[in-house]
């Protein structure tokens, strides 16, 4: 599976999961909703109970209905012109809720309209609430024309929330096992991607590594010939071969060890003065035989004091070979643009090509370890997605800066950016 196929298969599971969560998210709510709606119609079934049990009002023809008033979330107040006496108010009031199935604390309070003030207020406990007897809060004084009963149900959205314990727990088991699914996709989907670079790297590192020694092989059976002995010329062009692709093998190994070294230890820069102008010109020698044979040329604007700059020479060197070495590769007749300028804070290096080019998206991707830009086969080019991993952590470790521009079939600009240090 590819790695394109296995993200798509990671964001299809990940939008499935994202709206069951939410779907039971709504359901939750939903039935938080539907909880409260039914505590209140308890609570007003309750109070119209207690209006039958006792005779609270005088003859009226108002509806019941509009003689209950809910104050706010947790409280209702209804009308009583007979001030009935306390312990048959609150034992009917209890007696009436529990019917209900309402099995919360609660606080009723009577007002007496004659003395303005209210006359009793009195706790309604419930088997099992854990809620103590507290009856000192301040009651609101609300000013009506006519007596009425005040009812309090102080913890109402905790009781609400543990009617609900059956849903909450069962959603929450849901989460787990869906985060739990979750990450066993992840982290079996990491190792196969993983697994799939393993492959890609073997496979570049096979083909990278035996194209030249299969060169350095022809090149010294042609040494050892009789004719080659005769003529200088073809001797010579065997010894460039030869030179040419152990260079190009050593700095293969050395871009990976290099790299593995990085990543597991601390990176150490040994620096010293180094002329950039003659570093890359000295890139340009090593690179001149694949240079020639694709026909390319290089083009100069070199700043022209020649200056120097703190860096570590190797590591600086490998990395502009990196980025030239794949002007080269990625052009079928490599025209490359070198500049360099200096300011009074740093020191530009501008290296452009006419290649292949890239898309934007690609721009950070190219700087990951093994990534290799994606165009078909993974043989058109050589290369073991290293190079430019190895070279951004040489132009960090200097506290410089590397950016990319490019455009498909136009071509690329790595523009190096190093601090002067004096």
């Amino acid at each position: 599976m590819r790695s394109n196929t296995i993200r798509l298969f990671i964001l299809i599971a990940s939008v499935l999961i994202a709206i069951i969560i939410a779907v039971q998210l709504y359901w939750l709510n939903k039935t938080y909703t539907f909880e409260k709606t039914e505590f209140n119609t308890s609570v007003i079934k309750s109070i119209r109970g207690v209006y039958e049990d006792l005779p609270l009002l005088y003859e009226s023809t108002e509806r019941l209905q509009a003689l209950i008033e809910k104050t706010d979330a947790n409280s209702y107040l209804f009308r009583v012109d007979s001030i009935p006496a306390k312990d048959s108010l609150i034992f009917y009031m209890h007696s009436e809720l529990e019917g209900f199935d309402i099995f919360t604390d609660g606080k009723l309070s009577l007002y007496d309209n004659k003395k303005n003030k209210y006359v009793y207020d009195a706790y309604l406990p419930s088997a099992g609430s854990g809620y103590a007897n507290d009856t000192a809060s301040t009651l609101p004084l609300i000013q009506k024309d006519y007596s009425y009963a005040y009812l309090h149900f102080p913890h109402r959205n905790k009781y609400i929330i543990e009617q609900m314990t059956g849903w909450i727990v069962s959603s929450g088991l849901l989460l787990l096992v869906l985060l739990g699914f979750a990450a066993s996709l992840y982290y079996f989907f990491k190792q196969k991607f993983l697994v799939e670079i393993q492959k890609d790297f073997i496979n570049n590192v096979t083909h990278e590594f035996s194209t030249p020694l299969s060169v350095i092989e022809l090149s010294v059976d042609g040494l050892e010939k009789p004719t080659a002995h005769t003529n200088l010329e073809k001797q010579q062009k065997f010894i460039n071969a030869i030179r040419y692709q152990s260079d190009y093998l050593k700095n293969h190994i050395s871009n990976l060890v290099k790299t593995v070294v990085a990543d597991q230890y601390q990176f150490v820069l040994r620096m010293k003065p180094v002329i950039p102008n003659e570093l890359l010109k000295k890139v340009i020698a090593q690179l001149e035989p694949l240079l020639n044979k694709k026909a390319g040329i290089i083009e100069w604007d070199l700043e022209e004091e020649n200056s120097s700059i703190l860096a570590d020479e190797e590591n600086l060197y490998l990395s502009f070979f990196n980025i030239i070495n794949n002007a080269i590769k990625y052009s079928l007749q490599p025209k490359i643009i070198i500049s360099t300028v200096k300011n009074s804070y740093k020191y530009i290096i501008s290296i452009k090509d006419n290649g292949a080019g890239m898309e934007s998206s690609e721009y950070k991707k190219i700087f990951k370890k093994f990534y290799r830009v994606q165009n078909g086969n993974v043989h058109n080019t050589k290369g073991l997605g290293l190079g430019l991993y190895f070279t951004k952590k040489v132009i960090d470790g200097h506290h410089g800066k590397i950016d990319v521009h490019s455009l498909p079939g136009i071509g690329t600009e790595f523009k190096i950016e190093l601090p002067l240090k004096h």
